[in-house]
């Protein structure tokens, strides 16, 4: 995209009046939509490309943003950074950007980007006649979407020049029945860093669409979720975002410093002593995996509890450098027009020794949650949250029962760490659809094994609850 010495040139300036650090993002991408909304087909292809420049001089980091890769325009920018940034007061050394040119891609079978429109849209209707081929549908939204993102990166904190290609396939199905009146959803999403071979078996347009709409057709059938403290039992794969929202934020290093719940407890019991929280970005084709985060750091398997005991956090080369604490190779951003802060990846607890058949027959009445975790609030500070339960099942005497619907769970992230005393042995890793925001969007993967909580408050419309417990 820009020529090696010109980077140089560019980061001379940047740290001309004594800068730590600074580095240059420069990105190239595409990104395409075929969307069925109610059989009614619209495709969007557009194109961006630009330049960050970033400079770093202690606590202070200023950041500009261009559209321009000419030479003058580039020098021009860097110079507006370092000017804004002020004067350290002390001589920086040449800049010798000895990592060059370290480049890596994804293998892609099918590459998404450059196929043909025509393949992307029959995808979608591939999609589209399974959704409406179910009884009772009365609505269908069929989505396909997928971006590539050519990035390089210049940097003087780690002296090197890399690049990598980033090539994100997504697909997401709502499929809405009605039944005399009555009406459900499913949604399901998925999200790839592959190409369109990742779009077959259980993730094929119209595996996926049976199956939000199997979502739908439960819930029809289900009953109101009775409302109290109950044990709950989360069912293993995509449940995980519970954690990722509820645990997972208040361990990212740069909420850590504002105050988060997790703040000042390293080396300390967080979590039942079942509980180990990964958080890993070398998962080839999840979501959250990258070969070296936005600042040029590898990416690495950082695990955040091991055996209940918080061990680390999330880490930039802010906070890093804050914290007298190692790189994660967790700083990203969505794209050039961001800095990069403190990101989770991919993000699940470790299995465990229980089957989990029997963790089910261990628990003589509590809630089943299948799908949780897919609209709720968490307060970072205090730990606290709320999510819905789209759909689950009542376990009365050890056995799932009736599914039910409209229950909350609300609780502290923390606490019900604290109380997980059953983790199945069956641990699923999703390639979870939609983003990860924090005030900056990323495509994130999630999941956990069959993990049970004692005890939970679940809201709910229906009666209250009637004891039995774990």
């Amino acid at each position: 995209m820009i020529e090696q010495d010109l980077a140089k040139k560019v980061l001379a300036v940047t740290v001309g009046k004594g800068a730590d650090y600074a580095d240059l993002f420069v990105e190239r991408a595409v990104y395409n939509l075929v969307l069925s909304d109610d059989r009614k087909l619209r495709t969007d292809l557009y194109a961006e490309h630009g330049v960050g420049i970033r400079v770093v001089i202690g606590d202070k980091t200023c950041y500009a943003i261009g559209d321009s890769f000419e030479e003058a325009a580039l020098l021009r920018l860097a110079a507006y950074v370092r000017d804004a940034a002020g004067d350290a007061g002390k001589q920086t050394g040449v800049i010798d950007l000895r990592r060059q040119m370290t480049r890596w891609h994804y293998p892609f079978a099918i590459p998404a980007a450059p196929a043909a429109t025509e393949t992307k849209v029959d995808i979608v209707k591939r999609g589209e006649e399974a959704a409406w081929s179910t009884p009772h549908c009365s609505q269908a939204t069929i989505r396909y979407r997928d971006h590539q993102r050519d990035i390089f990166l210049a940097s003087t904190l780690n002296d090197s020049i890399l690049t990598q290609t980033l090539g994100l396939t997504e697909f997401a199905v709502m499929v809405i029945l009605d039944r005399n009146g009555t009406r459900e959803s499913g949604i399901l999403a998925r999200s790839f860093y592959q190409g369109l071979e990742a779009l077959t078996g259980e993730n094929s347009p119209e595996a996926m669409a049976s199956k939000a709409a199997k979502i739908a057709a439960t819930a029809l059938d289900a009953r109101d979720c009775p409302r109290g403290e109950m044990p709950v039992i989360f069912a293993r794969g995509e449940n995980g975002i519970l954690f990722h929202e509820s645990c997972g934020h208040g361990m990212e290093a740069d909420l850590v410093e504002k105050g988060s719940v997790f703040g000042g407890l390293i080396g300390q019991a967080v979590a039942s002593p079942l509980v180990s929280l990964v958080d890993d970005g070398t998962l080839a084709g999840y979501p959250g995996s990258f070969e070296f985060d936005d600042e040029g750091t590898p990416s690495q398997r950082t695990v955040l509890i091991d055996r209940g005991v918080l061990q680390m956090y999330l880490h930039s080369s802010l906070t890093a450098r804050k914290a007298h604490a190692a790189l994660t190779g967790s700083a990203r951003r969505e794209s050039y027009k961001y800095p990069p802060i403190p990101r989770m990846r991919n993000t699940f607890i470790l299995a465990g020794n229980s089957d989990p058949e029997e963790i089910i027959r261990d628990t003589k009445r509590g809630l089943y949650a299948v799908d949780a975790g897919g609209g709720g609030q968490v307060n970072v500070i205090t730990g606290e949250f709320i999510t819905s339960v789209k759909l689950g099942y009542m376990i009365e005497d050890g056995q799932l029962t009736y599914p039910v619907k409209g229950a909350s769970i609300i609780g502290r992230g923390m606490d019900a760490l604290r109380d997980i005393d059953m983790v199945g042995n069956d641990l699923e890793i999703t390639h979870m659809g939609g983003r990860c925001g924090k005030g900056q969007q990323a495509p994130v993967g999630v999941g956990m094994p069959t993990v049970r909580v004692k005890s939970l408050n679940v809201g709910g419309t229906g009666d209250a609850f009637n004891g039995g417990g774990a």
